[in-house]
């Protein structure tokens, strides 16, 4: 009997994820409004939460100020980025070629004569870097193209919002019940908008030191990179890597001397450890205590599924499942598998039927 519960939950997981790849047209823009969605509700109620001077702002309001904030923000990100990526791609060439320049003087710092170079021309041509910037404008041009479609989902889910207390009442007529299902689901909210706060904070902060770090250094496009640096700390450990190396590799390539390159590696590297390992850690707690194996597998399953945006986004999505499943009992499990040494992120405890695991 258990080994067919194992394989029937198997089977869902494949299925579900299959669906997921097939019809990621039609699902993309509902998880993507989703997302928008709640973010919009997190800042609403962040701008609900402030009293100004002893005046909290009513709902309604904070409402359409978060509404009003993430649009601007949205619309300035997709301008900065698509303009940054016509003009990098416009440049590459060139700067493929003072790569190959480089490592040519790299090889004559050894006494290597670029005849004596192992296949070093067919290996710079491997590296397309029009190639991969003009997948990543497709991608940011495919999501900008479903715009439409987007905002028609955000506007149904914003307005579903009103229901869903109504809808928790009448699946729960016991005032008990209610009560308790209403606790739960609270916690978890709370549990979720702390993590997302917390990332958003330091991604953001992560991207405008590393900003102020370039343009110091005289980094070409040091807007759109520390852009791309906010976006790829979504994705722990590897967008942290990639961050560091597209900005690191500009500047091999654009300055005549190795120092900008040492400078701007440093300088990030430092960034990304003082933020990523030091204050991060500190505000989140446990609530981003994912195994590094989940870690690479969610990213490799879900860039498989659906490209650039799963990869952003499977990270995100594996923490709060994470925490969903610690506050209940019949999945406590899971967020153990999916935790990084067992322990649970602190809050669930023994009234929900789970608590912290403690090694």
């Amino acid at each position: 009997m258990k080994l067919q519960s194992t394989a029937l939950s198997v089977f869902i997981v494949v299925t579900v994820f299959y669906l997921l790849h097939i019809g990621q047209g039609l699902i993309q823009p509902i998880v993507i409004a989703g997302v928008v969605a709640y973010l919009i509700s997190i800042l609403a109620h962040a701008i609900s939460a402030m009293p100004l001077r002893g005046i909290r702002v009513p709902k309604w309001l904070s409402m359409v100020l978060a509404l009003g904030i993430i649009f601007t923000s949205i619309s300035l990100l997709i301008q900065l980025v698509t303009e940054n990526i016509k003009s990098v791609v416009d440049v590459a060439p060139a700067y493929q070629q003072n790569l190959e320049s480089r490592i040519y003087e790299i090889y004559a710092l050894f006494g290597v004569s670029g005849s004596e170079a192992p296949n070093l021309h067919e290996f710079i041509n491997k590296i397309d870097l029009r190639a991969y910037l003009q997948d990543f404008g497709k991608t940011v041009r495919n999501l900008v193209s479903r715009t439409g479609v987007i905002i028609v989902y955000l506007l149904f889910l914003l307005a579903e919002q009103r229901t869903f207390k109504p809808k928790i009442r009448a699946l729960f007529p016991e005032q008990l019940r209610q009560r308790e299902v209403f606790h739960l689901i609270g916690r978890i909210s709370k549990d979720v908008r702390l993590y997302i706060g917390i990332k958003v904070l330091t991604s953001a902060a992560t991207g405008l030191l590393s900003y102020f770090v370039m343009s110091l250094i005289g980094l070409d496009f040091a807007s759109f990179w520390a852009v791309l640096i906010f976006l790829l700390n979504f994705i722990p450990t590897i967008g942290s890597i990639i961050a560091t190396l597209f900005p690191s590799a500009l500047a091999l390539v654009q300055f005549d001397t190795m120092r900008p390159f040492f400078l701007v590696v440093a300088a990030i590297c430092l960034i990304q450890f003082a933020i990523g390992s030091l204050i991060e850690p500190r505000l989140m707690g446990s609530k981003l205590n994912l195994s590094p194996m989940i870690i690479l597998f969610s990213l490799g399953l879900w860039g498989a599924v659906w490209g650039i945006p799963g990869m952003f986004l499977c990270v995100p999505f594996t923490v709060i499942i994470m925490i969903v499943c610690a506050h209940f009992p019949a999945t406590r499990a899971l967020a153990i598998l999916l935790s990084g040494n067992g322990q649970l992120p602190v809050g669930q405890n023994n009234d929900s039927g789970t608590a912290d695991v403690k090694n």
